[in-house]
């Protein structure tokens, strides 16, 4: 069975571990308390009578549609005019209309400072708005996935930078004509939007989880490593020698049932993790039945041939583009299954200063050397492997793209 390498999970707990020092406040919702995880901060208002129901640690709170809300000291609003991230997680019920979920302004104009993050039913959409005046406006729309019933929404500001992302995928992104100064005197609400009698938008109806606050901006990769994976697949498409099996892995999930397909190659198609032994390459898709809501996942789990290995056909792409789009956003060897034992996986620049390394085939470059990204260019790659017994040493170049 191949394994996450122990380097990738190390990596991660690091980055969660810088990640928690930099938090401002935190809500889980956990024992059905409302209180701040962190401790910086507590005067939080609860609109209503929220319930507790499972979410994505031990519980949630859920909206009603009608009363419920939540609202945040004014003080917090000093926090947005600095380097930030907002994060959360959101689970629309029922839905029957247009929805405020979360909002921050004090009037319902245009040269209003604000933001607000809403859903529009008829065109399925999340709409995320926020500027300071009319000349620093910016708005952007994203369709929901339906093989989701969480949903997480990330906020990160950097200088004049601002990107919005919705379920780990980049909504959005724009350079401020100036910083966007937010209103002192207005709330952050959940569920509470002062302008929804005006625009006929209802209050927010569903769930809400990890209601986090983050005094940085947080990179990519540290936004991935603190995702909780509600209702989805932790296992990466992976490749497994023939007659070996693989457990495939889960996150948190409140759902009555569960089933997976095929279920042939399944020792048990109906839990969490179930153990795979595909005979051929196979698309292993779980379903979680959550009542009116079913979220669905996907895995590809390749299979090779230990006897038709090419050693010397070790395979890393010519060229990769870490734009944030989801498509090649990282840089790595392709077919690591081959690979017995890594000695070393060096990256070079132009002038030959090494910019990563590292010993573990599962590792990614992501265009970046100390969390700053680098320029467009030709890059050179050195690395040496064990495979058949054997020792290999492979070099060439590649390009990086913006």
């Amino acid at each position: 069975m191949l394994r996450i390498a122990f380097f990738t999970i190390l990596a991660a707990f690091l980055s969660i571990s810088t990640s928690a020092q930099k938090l401002h406040f935190s809500y889980d919702f956990d024992d059905c308390g409302f209180g701040d995880r962190i401790g910086n901060f507590s005067n939080i208002i609860i609109g209503g009578n929220p319930t507790c129901i499972c979410g994505i640690g031990e519980s949630s709170i859920q909206f009603n549609g009608l009363q419920d809300y939540l609202e945040f000291d004014s003080l917090t609003n000093q926090l947005f005019s600095s380097n930030f991230t907002l994060d959360f997680y959101f689970w629309l019920d029922e839905i029957s209309g247009d929805m405020d979920i979360m909002s921050l302004r004090s009037g319902c104009g245009k040269l209003d400072s604000m933001m607000q993050l809403r859903y529009f039913k008829n065109s399925n959409e999340i709409s995320f708005e926020i500027g300071s005046n009319i000349n620093n406006f910016h708005a952007y729309k994203r369709k929901l996935d339906p093989s989701n019933c969480w949903h997480r929404f990330n906020l990160v500001k950097f200088g004049l930078e601002y990107q919005i992302y919705l379920d780990n995928e980049l909504m959005g992104k724009f350079v401020a004509r100036e910083n966007i100064v937010l209103s002192k005197i207005a709330r952050l609400y959940f569920g509470n939007n002062p302008c929804n009698s005006i625009d006929n938008t209802k209050r927010f109806k569903g769930k809400l989880d990890e209601i986090r606050l983050y005094q940085s901006a947080l990179s990519d990769i540290e936004l991935l490593n603190t995702f909780k994976y509600p209702d989805r697949i932790i296992t990466p498409n992976t490749t497994i020698f023939k007659g070996e099996s693989i457990q495939l892995e889960t996150g948190q999930t409140c759902a009555s049932s569960i089933s997976w397909t095929p279920s042939t190659t399944l020792d048990n198609a109906h839990i969490l993790d179930p153990i795979a032994t595909p005979e051929n390459t196979t698309t292993y898709k779980v379903s979680f039945h959550n009542g009116t809501c079913i979220s669905t996942d996907t895995v590809l789990i390749y299979t090779a041939d230990k006897e038709n290995i090419d050693c010397k056909s070790l395979l890393l792409p010519k060229a990769f583009t870490p734009n944030n789009d989801g498509l090649n956003d990282t840089y790595g060897i392709s077919n690591a299954f081959i690979i017995e034992s890594l000695d070393y996986f060096e990256i070079y620049d132009r002038w030959g200063e090494k910019v990563w390394d590292t010993q573990f085939t599962n590792d990614q470059w992501n265009g970046s050397k100390l969390e700053t990204p680098l320029n467009t260019g030709t890059y050179m790659y050195k690395i040496k492997y064990r495979c058949g017994n054997q020792e290999y040493v492979k070099f060439d170049s590649f390009v990086l793209l913006r």
